[in-house]
């Protein structure tokens, strides 16, 4: 039997152990938390004590945490709401900077919003992946009147890039514009071992809203959270009982939700020892992927995501004859994965359609082994070689 070996975190990671226990011990409780009976208060303690504890690990106020089904939401909800809210406010604010590089929850909410009359404005980005702060700084000053809001993501999800986010805020903060971060492949960068300018002032800004998602960091799907300070106006893009402040109306997932607190906590609590153990990981990753020739994509990256071009083959194929071997890789987004088509990150690298065609993406996690490389590094040479035959 074929031992598997996952490489694909960036999907989706494993369950944490706490988040297991956090969600099976409130599967079986019984309790709306928007009603008022003692049940329902009790499901209502485990939701507010959820979001205290999701707030003390990321140095938030509670109140500023809206709970959602997961990044695509928190995405789709910043982009759309907080645009239609400004131009609602002033009408001159028709414009929304966005970096090329986004998750197509970012991208594809953002040209909804050409539909409604907006202007959507590529950020600019660099060769290696990563925004240009200063070419950024020059597009909002020459355009601040009309800006409804600006979003770039933390880091990339198909290449790993880890983006300006301190400097990016404060150049739009001087011109009091919205920022919207997608946080969602985050979890693994610390403040200890990056560069001080991709946090501050960053976390602590009035004017920026983040994305993130429990299934990415060892929680369970179906939740995430956007994170929106009270000096943010959106307005809401779904109907109902006026839950989460109003802003996302829905039950609010308990099981869910006390599960993504569990998460949160036990990735806070090992972050410094993981980053460190997937540093090492990464390091001996790139030199199996170059010890087969492909080529290293990216310039300052989390240690979680290996993203790399292999000339000669196709990354269809190898994704197949990895999986034939018990290894699980992708070739990009998962959220764009069995179609057949050129990483629209790739292209705004400036590599070509051919190019981002050989690519494919190794992620990490918390249960990643040295055992796992292993089994890699036992298979990749015969599967690219074979491919490049094909």
């Amino acid at each position: 039997m074929i031992m598997s070996h996952y490489f694909d975190h960036a999907a989706t990671t494993p369950m944490r152990p706490s988040a297991i226990s956090a969600w099976s011990e409130q599967a079986d409780r019984t309790g709306n938390p928007s009603a008022i009976h003692g049940a329902g208060r009790m499901a209502r303690k485990v939701v507010e004590e959820s979001r205290e504890a999701i707030a003390a690990q990321l140095g938030l106020d509670p109140g500023e945490i809206v709970f959602t089904s997961g990044g695509t939401e928190a995405d789709n909800m910043a982009i759309l709401g907080i645009a239609r809210a400004r131009r609602s406010a002033d009408g001159r604010l028709n414009t929304v900077l966005v970096s090329p590089l986004e998750h197509h929850a970012v991208l594809d909410a953002a040209y909804v919003l050409v539909n409604e009359g907006f202007t959507v404005v590529d950020l600019p980005v660099d060769a290696d992946g990563v925004v240009d702060a200063e070419g950024t700084r020059e597009l909002v000053e020459a355009h601040a009147d009309r800006i409804a809001m600006a979003a770039c993501m933390w880091v990339n999800n198909e290449i790993g890039t880890i983006q300006p986010i301190g400097q990016l805020a404060v150049i739009l903060a001087e011109h009091s514009i919205p920022y919207h971060c997608d946080a969602v492949q985050a979890g693994w960068v610390t403040r200890d071992e990056t560069p001080s300018h991709h946090f501050d002032p960053f976390l602590r800004s009035p004017l920026v809203s983040l994305a993130l998602s429990a299934h990415k960091i060892g929680g369970p799907m179906g939740v995430g959270a956007l994170i929106l300070p009270r000096d943010i106006s959106l307005k809401p893009i779904g109907f109902g009982g006026g839950q989460e402040r109003k802003l996302r109306s829905g039950t609010v997932p308990v099981p869910l939700v006390a599960s993504f607190a569990a998460a949160v906590r036990e990735a806070g609590d090992n972050r410094a020892e993981e980053h460190l153990c997937l540093t090492r990981l990464s390091a001996r990753l790139e030199s199996i992927l170059t010890s087969v020739d492909a080529e290293i994509i990216g310039g300052d990256r989390t240690p979680s995501i290996v993203y790399a071009l292999f000339p000669g083959c196709s990354a269809q194929d190898l994704v197949v004859l990895l999986d034939q071997q018990g290894i699980f890789v992708s070739t990009g987004s998962a959220c764009t994965a069995g179609v057949v088509q050129p990483s629209h990150v790739l292209l705004a690298l400036g590599r070509s359609a051919e190019e981002s065609l050989t690519g494919l993406r190794f992620s990490l996690g918390w249960s990643t082994t040295d055992d796992d490389l292993d089994a890699l590094a036992a298979v990749l040479p015969t599967a690219v070689a074979r491919s490049r035959r094909i």
